[in-house]
């Protein structure tokens, strides 16, 4: 998204300023100030909020933030202090951004259904045909600058090493595709695989052990809730795993040196809000685990003494925007290398563990999923098409595996050089989608047969025939409509981004979704997005309003979270409600969800908020509706998926739950709060490989 800043153009997405379509060399520093002066819009900015927000990752004088401040002004030549331009300063306020702003919209290409393939033109149907007799000659066009566009980018992004097919050895089959598989360890000595996973959806996960000399599996355990991550430990004497259950996680210990583990198992933490994968620690004696503690905190890096059961933070995130998705600890262990993401940029980090010093290795576009080493100078990156070793020394990566078709979703070294991998049997697990009656026990009440690459699904305000449906196919994701009847779809958006879709209003002309961390509305008539936030914000999520004429959205500015209202005819956006991060309105006023997801009840908003002793989810997998006065939204604790009910005027309120997969929390409920829909998955059968490099 560009906006206008006076004579000059700012893209928030990209970072960069512009003065008469000439790119304007701006420092990292004055432009991280530039933009949060433009967030900050209409306000006073003080200088201790500068050093929150902006110097947040490092320690500087007052001066020094002066000093950015005027080096801003230079680039706007905005020198009369009297007469300010750009920036206005007031004592003790702080400083303002004064110039005139406004969004530039940015047409966006429509999507050529043409381009499908034979399979997807079956059911696809695009809504719109264009007429221009020169429009392949534009897409040819467009298809070239994106190619262009493409290099550049990773020119910039610093992905420009050649990609390098190198021949891998050979492939071994370890174990049959039976059963889901979660996560993998191997011995150091490579003989003893270990991985946790469960044969059936009704079965809860646990943790098994692989002999690859004896060509034997054996169950560790048996009664554990939810086995997620497994790691060897004490030089291979023992088995640490959690159970990954969001509000009641916990970290064990199985000795393999006795003939039942199960027997003399040890319970290292328990009862902790989330505790996610486990890495090799600095000393035999330790264990690297992602942990968070609270609702609202992010999972960050600690290290756990099996001795002493001491845990220290070695690595935290600084950005509210900021995820720890994978670590690894190097053979040698004396560094880690962590995998983030921000705001849609993967980042490769590595940590000294002895001089807390940070190198970032990698900053881009292109997702990772999984990081390992493969000796103490390479790493092994995983993605969705391949896996690809990169070269700390020589800041160089080739790829070395294809990926096809997404199936392999975990790698582990094997200590030889080589990978054990997780590979599905198949891209996508087998799914139907359940439509659910709240009357009753809320059994199942029918089963809507659909297209495979149907991965999310919403009622329609009034069509009882009709579902809007988020496509994903070949890693490009597409929102559109699905006739339950016809089984016919019609695209009207597409993307390469990741979709979330939010909202539809009751006309049809209009779609809310989220693209990667930006809320966006788009208009089917004029076949344009619009996006209501910056990539730098963080956003919860939004819905339609006062017969479809607004959007209510959440938004996070200056470290706090506010309601603005988006007005579909003029395109602006102000503020409707502070101190809250999500709404939806009632029958007579409004439900709205505090930071931590905390219900209250405004009559009007500027009411007095009545809190309703309830919390909604927050992550992005989880939804929420009021349909009248029923409130209706979904949690999950990994393990188990939960569909609560809460009668606004009774004060009622139950819950219905099943497992995960059995029930995935994105729910849709329908006009009436009558019934909700949603997505079951079956499981995916995995087999673990072998993977030797030359």
């Amino acid at each position: 998204m560009r906006v206008s800043l006076g004579e000059f153009v700012l893209d928030l997405e990209q970072r960069l300023l512009f003065l008469n379509d000439e790119e304007i060399a701006v420092e990292p520093k004055v432009m991280e100030l530039l933009l949060y002066l433009h967030q900050c819009r209409g306000r006073y900015v003080t200088i201790e909020e500068l050093h929150e927000h902006v110097w947040a990752d490092r320690i500087v004088t007052d001066t020094a933030v002066r000093g950015t401040v005027k080096k801003l002004r230079v680039i706007f030549k905005d020198d009369d202090i009297s007469a300010p331009s750009y920036i206005k300063s007031v004592p003790k306020r702080g400083y303002k951004l004064i110039c005139e702003s406004h969004p530039i919209a940015i047409e966006q290409p429509v999507p050529d259904v043409r381009l499908e393939s034979e399979s997807i033109n079956a059911v696809l149907s695009p809504t719109k045909e264009k007429s221009n007799q020169h429009q392949p000659l534009i897409y040819i066009a467009l298809f070239a600058l994106l190619i262009l566009g493409a290099a550049i980018s990773y020119i910039n992004e610093g992905w420009s090493f050649p990609s390098t097919k190198v021949t891998v050895s050979s492939v071994e089959e370890l174990t049959e595709f039976k059963g889901e598989k979660t996560s993998v360890a191997v011995s150091r000595d490579g003989r003893y695989i270990a991985f946790t996973g469960r044969a059936f959806k009704s079965e809860h996960s646990q943790v098994y052990l692989y002999d690859k000399l004896e060509k034997t599996t054996r169950q560790l355990t048996t009664k554990e809730p939810h086995a997620t991550f497994v790691r060897f430990a004490q030089n291979d004497k023992a088995l640490i795993f959690t159970n990954s259950l969001t509000g009641n996680s916990s970290l064990k210990l199985l000795p393999l040196t006795v003939s039942d583990p199960e027997s003399a198992m040890v319970t290292l933490l328990e009862g902790r809000y989330l505790i996610g994968e486990i890495q090799l620690g600095r000393t035999s004696s330790e264990v690297i685990i992602q942990l968070a503690n609270a609702p609202q905190s992010k999972l960050m890096l600690y290290a756990i003494d099996l001795e002493g059961y001491q845990e220290t933070r070695l690595v935290a995130v600084s950005q509210s925007d900021e995820f720890i998705v994978s670590a690894s600890t190097s053979p040698d262990r004396t560094r880690l290398v962590t995998l983030n993401l921000q705001a849609g940029r993967t980042q490769l980090v590595l940590h000294d563990l002895a001089t807390q010093q940070e190198t970032r290795l990698i900053d881009g576009t292109m997702p990772l999923k999984k990081v390992v080493w493969r000796n103490n100078n390479e790493l092994l990156l995983l993605n969705n098409s391949s896996i690809r070793l990169f070269n700390i020394k020589e800041r160089k990566e080739y790829v070395v595996y294809e990926n096809h078709g997404a199936l392999i979703n975990m790698i582990e070294s094997d200590h030889q050089g080589g990978l054990v991998v997780i590979k599905k049997s198949q891209q996508r697990a087998e799914r139907l989608y359940i439509e659910r009656s709240f009357s009753g026990d809320g059994a199942v009440s029918k089963v809507i047969d659909t297209r495979p690459e149907i991965a999310s699904m919403m009622y329609d305000p009034q069509d009882k025939d009709l579902k809007w449906v988020r496509i994903l196919k070949d890693d490009r994701n597409s929102l559109g409509s699905f006739n339950v009847k016809t089984k016919h779809i019609d695209v009207y958006y597409q993307s390469e981004s990741r979709l979330e879709f939010l909202d539809v209003s009751k006309d049809h002309k209009w779609m809310l979704f989220k693209e990667n961390y930006r809320l966006a509305v788009y208009s089917v008539e004029r076949q344009k997005v619009y996006y209501l936030t910056a990539s730098f914000n963080s956003s919860s999520d939004g819905v339609f309003y006062q017969d479809d004429k607004y959007i209510l959205y959440g938004v996070q500015v200056g470290g706090k979270w506010e309601i603005q209202r988006y007005d579909l005819a003029t395109e602006v956006s102000d503020v409707f409600l502070a101190g809250y991060r999500s709404i939806r309105p009632t029958s007579q006023g409004y439900v709205v969800a505090g930071e931590t997801g905390e219900l209250a009840y405004l009559d009007s908003h500027l009411g007095v908020a009545q809190a309703l002793n309830h919390r909604i989810g927050l992550e992005p997998i989880t939804r929420w509706h009021v349909r009248e006065d029923q409130i209706v939204w979904s949690t999950y604790d990994h393990l188990k998926s939960y569909i609560h009910h809460f009668d606004l005027n009774r004060r009622h309120y139950h819950v219905t739950e099943d497992f995960f997969l059995s029930l995935y929390p994105r729910i849709s409920v329908d006009s009436n709060a009558a019934r909700v829909v949603h997505l079951s998955v079956q499981i995916n059968d995995a087999a673990l490989q072998q993977v030797n490099f030359k």
